[in-house]
């Protein structure tokens, strides 16, 4: 019986090194599996936030500190102000959120979550011509209702509530939040950069009436609006580097809006 043809290949030139790199298998080798590994990357990478967001800590016990011969002087907000972290996503977020309780928060002591760059204070060049919503918030509740004006805030939809197309000249815009420690409450706040629009400032009110939980829904007379310049001590100290952040509502000082504020059912309803 005959023997079947073979192949001769004996005689046939051999491949060089750069052919037979090019003929290899990838998923045997480095290539595949730096290929994997830039994909996996890609798949886990979480998408970045609209804005970068600044996170600070104004601790009101450095407000005054002792010098090298025993007297005390003020200490300039710039050193009050202990800058935490830079929030540029939503991991970045909860990684701060979550690590930071605010229940440990001293008396007056106040967080800022705001666009980078803003400082928290009334005479920064982006809040100046602005205002802020303030809530006075139960403490048992505060910590719910600050993630969630957070989330809001990160989120875009109280920069949804100001947006207005048409509108070049002087454009408003969500500066940030802040939450402060008081006696027996704690004051959330929305900062937003023009405190003559008054659409807008009623937009900001609307949203979190729609968007806040049922549970959390602020009662009437605990929220206002107010103008930064409105307050006494706007720009009083600028000159001394000493500069104001959150008002320190005093107990006996009536809540009312300065906007001409509505109820949260009237404004629910408008559009």
């Amino acid at each position: 019986m005959a023997n079947p043809p073979r192949l001769q290949v004996s005689g046939l030139p051999g491949a060089s090194a750069e052919e037979a790199a090019a003929t290899t298998s990838p998923a045997r080798g480095a290539e595949m599996l730096n290929f994997l590994h830039t994909r996996l990357n890609q798949k886990n990478r979480v998408p970045p936030l609209v804005h970068s967001w600044d996170f600070g800590h104004d601790r009101q016990d450095r407000s005054t500190a002792a010098s090298s011969n025993g007297a005390s002087h003020e200490v300039s907000y710039e050193d009050r102000l202990e800058p935490l972290a830079q929030i540029s996503d939503v991991k970045q977020f909860w990684n701060v959120f979550n690590n930071f309780d605010i229940g440990q928060l001293r008396l007056r002591d106040s967080v800022h979550l705001f666009h980078k760059g803003v400082k928290p204070v009334w005479e920064d060049p982006r809040n100046a011509r602005g205002g802020s919503w303030t809530f006075r918030v139960p403490k048992h509740q505060a910590t719910e209702f600050w993630k969630e004006i957070c989330m809001m805030a990160i989120g875009e939809q109280l920069q949804e509530a100001v947006e207005e197309p048409g509108r070049t000249t002087f454009r408003d815009d969500i500066c940030g939040v802040s939450l402060g420690v008081r006696f027996n409450s704690m004051l959330v706040q929305i900062w937003n950069r023009d405190g003559d629009h008054e659409a807008g400032i009623q937009k900001i009110l609307k949203t979190v009436a729609e968007g806040i939980s049922e549970q959390l829904k602020p009662k009437e007379g605990s929220f206002y609006y107010k103008k930064h310049n409105e307050h006494a001590a706007f720009g009083a100290n600028t000159s001394s580097g000493e500069q104001q952040t959150a008002p320190s509502q005093k107990g006996g000082e009536q809540v009312v809006g300065s906007s001409g504020m509505q109820s949260l059912d009237g404004v629910m309803k408008s559009s």
